[in-house]
């Protein structure tokens, strides 16, 4: 009979230890799993922490940027440049062309380079339909469309704007 209680005792004390092990193992789970999405969280919000000195605009990426412009009807020239947290776009484009085509290559041509920069940098997020990208959360942008010295049509967009004002 002590047999007989001792295997139930054993087998009951087993039963509890594993029923308390798995609990303990299922919170873990959700403690790490918390925690993944208070990292991811944090992933996010810390976008917005890119500073300009982390973001280098490469002469590749520049490349990449005024090859694509370059396959855009009345398109004939690009240039960009970086000084410290702005970044200046030209684009000169045929006389032929009216406002809202000019306005609409120069939206094209900023979408273009923060697309090529976000391939190149993990932190920084594309453009979006309602978005610029990151990149532009961190320079200020001053950018000028038009035929050559005259008839400019010039834009700004500051880090904290969502659109370029014209």
């Amino acid at each position: 009979m002590k047999k007989f209680l001792l295997s139930i005792l054993m087998i009951s004390l087993a039963v509890l230890f594993t029923a308390c092990s798995e609990s303990d193992t299922d919170k873990a789970d959700q403690d790490t799993s918390s925690a993944d999405e208070e990292t991811a969280e944090t992933k996010e919000a810390g976008s917005s922490d890119v500073k300009p000195g982390d973001i280098e605009i490469t002469d590749e990426i520049k490349d990449m940027t005024y090859s694509t412009m370059e396959g855009y009807e009345g398109v004939k020239d690009a240039y960009i440049e970086v000084d410290g947290d702005q970044i200046t776009m030209t684009l000169q484009v045929d006389a032929s062309l009216n406002e809202d085509k000019r306005k609409e290559l120069g939206d094209n041509f900023v979408r273009n380079l923060s697309s090529n920069a976000s391939f190149y940098y993990d932190e920084l997020e594309g453009p979006e339909k309602d978005s610029y990208g990151t990149l532009f959360e961190v320079f200020d942008l001053q950018i000028g469309v038009g035929p050559g010295s005259e008839d400019i049509l010039q834009g700004a967009k500051v880090t904290s704007g969502k659109s370029i004002m014209w």
